[in-house]
């Protein structure tokens, strides 16, 4: 059988880049894997060469839930940037392992797979159920988590662990993010006659002058996560210099740290912004979500997170601003939710990612850990 870093690599080699994903290719590693130690799986297929894994070590305790281990087999692009290291080579260099998906976050999904395989092996009978789950799609639409959802439910989970990178910090939430389209259609006229028309682009200023005000009004801080934020990130509009404009498009990206807030600030953004065109000759205003990826935040007396801070050593808890899958399994921040990965999260979507091999190592050692002291 491969060793564990053999085994992290030939999950490297892979293009499981998303669109369009592939993620079967990565799965079939697992199966490979899962087969060769005799260990139970289930593959769910969920459109061609796409699929969600996932292996079920039973507990004795019927009264009891499920312990969720939890990491996603899609990897953002390669980008333009060149590479020192060809992106899937999963070259080793210095202690460090090379290639897309090293952080973000194949080390982790690996780690996590492997603590379970070597319980397994040891013959580990855990009171509550533990859940290995490998979804597909994260970095685009959450598909894997969100069908999992669907079929299997959440009822009976206990905990969740995320192996997103955290640089093995112990991570107790993470940031929502909600994506709003703004659009603005006006009327086209002459560039020598603009009292004939009604200027989209020029009307989205005004939107852009809310977007700086609710910069302020919106802002809140709270630990583990920092600051909410509001940002005007891409802008489109226009057919050419001599032509008053009838369309624009604007997207705006608010970062919130609170859990089961966006459907409210949604509806006041619409306010705001039918307010700012209520008069004749205004342009039309429509809005949509492109992305809506709830706040997770879990108390720190949750045993999860103390278990996890005992496991590690560390005595503080963090937050991070990226989202993960844990906003489809666990919108409403019900279910206690430990993020932590060897991954670093700064090198997440850049080129030459890296994971440390020995801060993979020590990540497998944690998970075994966690999950024989919260499920034992």
């Amino acid at each position: 059988m491969q060793t564990d870093i053999e085994f992290l690599q030939s999950l490297i080699k892979i293009d499981s880049t998303n669109p369009p994903g592939n993620e079967h290719k990565v799965v079939e590693q697992f199966i490979q894997r899962s087969e060769a130690a005799d260990l139970p799986y289930e593959v769910t297929d969920l459109s061609e060469n796409r699929s969600n894994f996932s292996v079920r070590l039973k507990g004795s305790d019927e009264n009891k839930g499920r312990l969720l281990l939890s990491g996603h087999t899609d990897t953002v692009k390669i980008g333009q940037q060149k590479w020192t290291h060809d992106p899937f080579d999963a070259e080793m260099d210095d202690g460090r392992m090379y290639g897309r998906g090293t952080t973000d976050m194949k080390s982790g999904l690996a780690a996590l797979y492997l603590a379970v395989e070597s319980l397994y092996e040891e013959g580990f009978e855990p009171a509550r159920d533990v859940e290995f789950l490998a979804t597909a799609g994260e970095e685009v639409d959450s598909i894997g988590a969100a069908h999992y959802v669907k079929t299997e439910g959440m009822d009976d989970v206990d905990a969740i662990v995320i192996a997103e990178p955290t640089s093995g910090k112990v991570v107790a939430g993470h940031k929502g993010a909600l994506w709003i389209e703004v659009s603005l259609t006006g009327k086209t006229a002459h560039g020598a006659m603009p009292e004939e028309g009604i200027n989209a682009v020029e009307a989205m200023g005004r939107v852009i002058s809310l977007v700086e005000k609710l910069k302020e009004e919106w802002l809140e801080e709270k630990a583990p996560l920092g600051k909410s934020s509001v940002s005007a990130n891409m802008i489109n509009g226009g057919i050419q210099t001599n032509v008053i404009p009838d369309q624009c498009t604007l997207n705006v990206d608010i970062r919130t740290v609170t859990p089961n807030v966006h459907d409210d600030l949604y509806e006041k953004f619409n306010e705001r912004l039918s307010s700012l065109f209520s008069g004749e000759n205004e342009p039309k205003v429509e809005t949509r979500v492109l992305l809506d990826r709830a706040t997770v935040v879990t108390d720190e007396e949750e045993r999860i997170i103390q278990d996890a801070l005992e496991v590690s050593g560390h005595g503080t808890i963090g937050g991070v601003s990226y989202y993960t899958d844990g906003s489809v399994l666990n919108p409403d921040s019900q279910i206690p939710t430990l993020i932590y990965g060897p991954g670093i999260e700064t090198l997440a979507h850049q080129p030459n990612e890296y994971v440390e091999v020995e801060a993979f190592e020590k990540s497998i050692r944690f998970y075994k850990e966690l999950i024989k002291r919260y499920a034992g």
